[in-house]
């Protein structure tokens, strides 16, 4: 058969058997140079933010919980550490730990990075796979798949905020199993199978925002952990629905979206525009929502030299979807300040910073910050729309007004980290888990890539000794 042929019949004209057309598809040599590079970017970055996360509540919580469901060996390796499991297993936990502390990347299925990475590696490694260029292939259609069925579904606030949906989970799912049958150099029959099984299983809430619990991390890995097993099922012959994205009676859009959803953009413009390109890296350990605020405070921070006791209030006018979502007044947890505007912008004007030392509870419980929080209000304004950056609004105790707003966050596609701050970045965290040598060859190996000894490099710097 050929590789991008597929059988079902009447299946030709299926979102889902087009994207696994492309999949399947994809050749490195067509891909242009700028997005190849920034697949490398993406991957050293989302290597970074999750060995700062392997010594977390969550993380340790999940490797001890994987004792009771997952093989204590195997081929695969979570990161980090000397442990060793399954694939699937493998894609779970380091899934969760590349979400753990919030600092992976941003502007895909909201996630795609904590998704689609753990799939992909965890692969290489359970097939024993060292073709460099497949795992960027792999990784590039992931990221690709995932955001064009978050933005089918009509985008990330139609998805989450309206449908209440965490869109990490429920289009990240999609994005693990295009980027694992891509590894196992499924056709695309058997891609559009994985796919289909994925999207049959998947699903995430934003439940988690009412106590700041740690079921947000859980989405990330098991989102791969899903796509895993998917592209696994698929291999073996078993079957998924073609239909999975369109069908009319149980469908993803049928059941997971509204009436915002906008089938169209889940094949506009595929194998050209590539969705990888539409990803974002964070400067902060927050949520995105977090970040044009915080630019706008730390620059006020500076440029007038403020101190918490210099300020009377701060207002941020906002649109209703950013005080749903990011408007807790009062965070008790590292999550939930995470997800905190109040929060974030007080403890960025009290110690300058928002790094993961400002998330941890030495601040969240800090009688400045706590202080500074409470001046601090949310107000809507009607003329915001759910994609608007909030205003910033600073009154000081002698009287002065400083007001501020910036459109695009440092981080975006539209106002990027340099190259160099992005490897600074890394340089930082990584060595939360590896040794100074381990991730100097980690950042070799995955700006190394496709070359021929990559991967078998990047792997064995990701274990740790016993």
């Amino acid at each position: 058969m050929d590789k991008n042929s597929t059988d079902p019949a009447g299946a030709d004209d299926s979102p889902s058997v087009a994207m696994a057309r492309f999949v399947a598809g994809l050749n490195l040599e067509q891909v242009p140079a700028d997005v190849t590079a920034y697949a490398r970017l993406l991957t050293l970055d989302l290597l970074g933010a999750a060995l700062a996360g392997v010594d977390t509540v969550e993380s340790r919580a999940m490797m001890s919980a994987a004792d009771g469901f997952a093989p204590a060996s195997g081929p695969c390796g979570i990161w980090g550490t000397a442990r060793t499991t399954t694939a699937a297993a493998a894609a779970l936990v380091n899934g969760v730990i590349a979400h753990a502390q919030e600092l992976d990347d941003f502007g895909g299925a909201d996630h795609s990075g904590a998704v689609v990475i753990p799939a992909v590696l965890a692969v290489a490694e359970a097939e024993d796979i060292e073709d460099g260029g497949r795992v960027l292939e792999s990784i590039i259609a992931g990221y690709d798949v995932a955001l064009r069925v978050l933005e089918g579904a009509g985008g990330y606030r139609a998805h989450n905020t309206g449908g209440g949906w965490h869109s990490t989970g429920t289009c990240g799912s999609f994005g693990a199993a295009a980027a694992a049958a891509r590894m196992l150099d499924l056709d695309a029959e058997k891609t559009a199978w994985a796919l289909g099984i994925a999207g049959s299983f998947t699903g995430g809430t934003w439940a988690f925002l009412a106590d700041g619990a740690m079921s947000k991390r859980y989405h990330t890995g098991r989102a791969a952990e899903i796509g895993v097993t998917a592209a696994y099922m698929a291999r073996a012959g078993f079957t998924g629905p073609t239909r999975v994205l369109d069908a009319e009676y149980g469908g993803f859009l049928a059941t997971y979206c509204g009436a915002s959803a906008e089938p169209a953009a889940f094949t506009e413009d595929l194998g050209r525009a590539y969705r990888i390109m539409k990803s974002g890296i964070k400067p902060y350990a927050a949520c995105r929502g977090l970040h044009a605020p915080l630019d706008v405070v730390l620059r006020f921070r500076a440029e007038h030299g403020l101190k918490a006791d210099d300020i009377k209030h701060i207002d941020l006018l906002c649109s209703a979807a950013n005080k749903l979502s990011i408007g807790d007044p009062n965070p008790k947890t590292r999550l939930a300040a995470q997800m905190s505007l109040p929060y974030g912008v007080a403890v960025g004007l009290v110690t300058g910073r928002a790094s993961l030392a400002e998330f941890e509870d030495k601040w969240i419980n800090d009688t400045a910050v706590r202080d500074l929080m409470g001046r601090v209000t949310m107000t809507v304004d009607p003329d915001q729309d759910e994609n608007s950056e909030p205003v910033v609004s600073i009154v000081t105790t002698a009287g002065e007004r400083l007001e501020g707003h910036e459109p695009i966050g440092l981080g975006d596609p539209l106002n990027p980290l340099t190259t160099e701050q992005v490897v600074a970045k890394y340089r930082d965290l990584a060595p939360r888990a590896l040794s100074a040598d381990a991730a100097s060859k980690l950042e070799a190996a995955v700006f190394n890539l496709p070359a021929a000894d990559s991967i078998s490099s990047l792997m064995a710097s990701l274990r740790c000794a016993d």
